[in-house]
């Protein structure tokens, strides 16, 4: 039976890429992987019930070629849940690009979306 999905990452640099969530999201490094020609070639970020993977696009590539690319652009987005998004979005403010302000969607839900390091679009609703 199926359990969990964890969404692994394709990033330019890991280490950049963990920078942002610890220092901006208050995300922690839960797994560490140290890579051959870069600092890290694969973490895992845990925040609350979240976890999220991110790989260096050189290891990534070679475990599959078929995501051979020379540019890495965002396919996804992440849909974050929190229990209060104005709270979220008051402390965003100022630290982050946004790709959508604060507003209720068409389905009833308070929401916005920033852009993390890497250009992937972050939805935080509750």
């Amino acid at each position: 039976m199926f359990e969990t999905i964890t969404a692994n990452i394709m990033v330019e640099n890991v280490e950049e890429t963990i920078q942002f969530y610890e220092k901006v999201l208050g995300f922690e490094t839960t797994v560490l992987v140290p890579g051959e020609e870069e600092a890290f070639q694969f973490a895992i970020l845990k925040k609350d019930a979240i976890s999220i993977m991110f790989q260096s696009q050189k290891t990534l590539m070679n475990e599959y070629p078929t995501l051979q690319t020379s540019d890495i652009k965002p396919m996804l987005t992440l849909f974050i849940t929190v229990l209060d998004v104005q709270e979220v979005y008051q402390e965003l403010k100022g630290k982050v690009e946004f790709a959508s302000e604060l507003h209720e969607t068409f389905y009833g839900k308070l929401e916005f979306a920033i852009y993390d390091n890497n250009k992937n679009i972050l939805t935080i609703s509750c």
